[in-house]
C-alpha cells in the first residue's frame, strides 16, 4: 500500500478538496487528506518514467524567452487582424524533435501551440516529428526561421527540464504543404 500513496499527489488532492469546498478549516484539510489517501489506494496511477529534472536557471531562461515570444507573436497576430491587406495562406511544416522523452516532447509541442500564429497539428510519438501550421507564411526563409525557433525552444526545454542538457545535432524535415 505504501508504494501507492505518494506525498505530492496527496497534498495536491487535499488542496483541490479544500478549494472545492471554498473555505479553509482543519476539518476540510483532514477530510481532503483522507479522500486523497482513499483515491490513491483505490485508483493507483503508474509511476511516470521521465527524464525530467528541473534546472532553475534553465527554467528561468525558458519562461522569460517564452513570455517574450508570446508578447511578440501576439503583437504580430494583432497586426495581421488590423492591417489593410488580407492574411496570406498558411503552411504546414514538420520539425524533427531530438529529445527522446515523451514528456519533454509534449512540453515543446504545448509551448509551440501556445504562441499565437502557430498550431500544432500532430506530434508523432514514434518518430518525434512535430507537424505544425504557421499563419501567413509561405516563404522558405520564413519557414526555416520557424523551424529554428522550435529547435531553439526544444533546446531551452531540454536545458530547463532534461536529464542530459547536451545539445544533439538538429535535423528538420523539408516536407511542406500549402494550406488550402
Amino acid at each position: 500500500m505504501s508504494n501507492r500513496v505518494r506525498l505530492t499527489p496527496t497534498v495536491g488532492l487535499a488542496v483541490v478538496w479544500v478549494l472545492l469546498w471554498g473555505n479553509f478549516s482543519w476539518g476540510n484539510v483532514l477530510a481532503g487528506l483522507l479522500v486523497a489517501l482513499v483515491v490513491q489506494v483505490l485508483f493507483p496511477l503508474p509511476h511516470v518514467m521521465s527524464g525530467v529534472r528541473v534546472h532553475p536557471w534553465g527554467l528561468l531562461v525558458l519562461l522569460g524567452t517564452f513570455l517574450k515570444d508570446l508578447v511578440t507573436a501576439s503583437a504580430a497576430v494583432a497586426w495581421l487582424a488590423v492591417r489593410p491587406r488580407p492574411i496570406g495562406p498558411g503552411t504546414v511544416i514538420e520539425v524533427q524533435l531530438t529529445v527522446q522523452d515523451d514528456l519533454l516532447r509534449t512540453v515543446v509541442a504545448e509551448l509551440t501551440s501556445l504562441v499565437p500564429g502557430t498550431v500544432v497539428v500532430d506530434l508523432d510519438p514514434s518518430t518525434g516529428v512535430l507537424t505544425m501550421h504557421v499563419l501567413d507564411r509561405t516563404d522558405p526563409a520564413d519557414l526555416q526561421a520557424e523551424r529554428l525557433r522550435v529547435a531553439a525552444l526544444e533546446d531551452r526545454v531540454r536545458r530547463a527540464l532534461g536529464k542530459d542538457t547536451g545539445q544533439p545535432e538538429r535535423h528538420t524535415h523539408e516536407h511542406e504543404e500549402a494550406d488550402r
